[in-house]
């Protein structure tokens, strides 16, 4: 599937220390909205690039320390995905403990819950506020899945934590139907999944379709996004140079805002000027609860993938705002003219090119320690050389997988 803009639809939890084994249900009946694709060679297991596990057996319980590093929920994320594709088991420990609710959020949960489902998993201490895990997966058996969060949580997240073992390992196209906010603060938004995660995903041989046919904002969320992931065998990545600029655009979206969208749409436009950039900004209206707005700003390059940033409204904060918060981001990138890659996608990218057979190189904003965190994990799981390098002169970092 070539990378096109846009499908989009603009268009129990058990209790802390019982043991579940959770079952996929059955494939959904909808086609999926893309042409036939090609499938991965038979027999085909994430095992290439010279990849080797820590546990050949798969029967050492792999412990985590889930306050260490970036801390946040990345680390089970991460944990999860890998648990699946390799059968290995882990138990991590202090979840999320330097946040501000620590512990298992409901998001987290539907990723764990999604994942046991997929690998016939036995999980202890699966329930909101956990701070102790333990996963021990089975067979892997992909298909279809609907998953409710049941709060604002980042539907992106949970997506993001069962798409490769889903892309590896199923025989055929998936389909994902997720439920909750598809605008948040702390994860990616549904604009940048659309426009930067699924432009990289392809170029590393991932593709996917996405559609949002109802947008999902804290605290009401509500909002709809379905993925349709193919089957694939991850390629490595060799991006150091993102290219010149061709073009900034913009899409500043409202729920129940009449003039909101104008009035951020003009101050995105008068704030890039003043950076010496021009674009161009759209206003439209979002289906969905509301009311709510964002605006995002993409900035496309001859070499490598466009890049998006969302700035987020809520209550009580001005349109202006909200588009120099974009702005802002966008402009950061810019300023490191030797990274192609955005602090964002850097963590988002690094897993799937793990299991790519090669070496892989990109160059990325900053070596944040979200990223590093990241490193340690999976580097719990699997012996296979990762360095990250810092460059000098502010211009960013590097990442050598292999």
């Amino acid at each position: 599937m070539d990378w096109q803009p846009g499908l989009k639809g603009r268009t129990s939890s058990n209790p802390g220390g019982s043991t579940k084994r959770w079952v996929s249900h059955a494939r959904h009946d909808s086609p999926s909205p893309h042409r036939e694709m090609t499938r991965p060679s038979v027999g085909f297991r994430p095992r290439a690039g010279g990849i080797t596990l820590k546990s050949e057996s798969g029967t050492r319980l792999i412990t985590l320390d889930g306050s260490s590093g970036e801390g946040g929920g990345q680390i089970l994320r991460t944990a999860l995905t890998l648990s699946l594709l390799t059968g290995q088991p882990f138990r991590i420990v202090k979840i999320r403990a330097n946040r501000d609710k620590p512990g298992l959020r409901p998001q987290h949960l539907k990723a764990v819950e999604a994942a046991a489902r997929l690998g016939q998993a036995e999980v202890v201490g699966g329930s909101v506020g956990s701070r102790d895990l333990t996963f021990r997966p089975g067979k892997l058996e992909p298909g279809d899945l609907k998953i409710d969060i049941g709060t604002a949580g980042a539907t992106a997240l949970v997506l993001q934590t069962i798409h490769l073992p889903l892309a590896l390992r199923a025989s055929g196209p998936v389909r994902v139907s997720l439920t909750g906010g598809t605008y948040n603060e702390s994860a990616p938004s549904f604009p940048f999944l659309e426009t930067t995660w699924r432009a990289h995903m392809a170029a590393i041989g991932l593709p996917v379709a996405l559609a949002m046919p109802r947008a999902g904002f804290y605290p009401e969320g509500g909002g709809s996004l379905e993925a349709w992931i193919e089957p694939g065998i991850p390629r490595p990545l060799v991006l150091e140079n993102r290219g010149e600029l061709v073009k900034i655009r913009g899409l500043a979206e409202t729920i129940r805002l009449p003039g909101v969208g104008r009035r951020m749409a003009d101050r995105a436009l008068e704030s890039l000027a003043e950076r010496g950039f021009s674009a161009e900004i759209d206003a439209s209206t979002l289906p969905g609860i509301g009311p709510a707005a964002a605006i995002t700003l993409t900035a496309e390059f001859t070499k490598a993938p466009p890049v998006s940033f969302v700035g987020l409204g809520k209550r009580g904060k001005p349109a202006e705002v909200v588009a120099d918060d974009a702005v802002s981001q966008l402009s950061a990138y810019l300023d490191v003219a030797g990274a192609a890659v955005d602090l964002h996608s850097a963590d988002q990218i690094l897993l799937p090119l793990v299991f790519a057979e090669g070496r892989s190189v990109f160059t990325v904003t900053e070596v944040t320690q979200h990223l590093r965190t990241n490193v340690e994990t999976i580097t719990a799981f699997l012996d296979k050389p990762i360095r990250l390098e810092s460059l000098e002169n502010g211009e960013g970092g590097r990442v050598i997988v292999g």
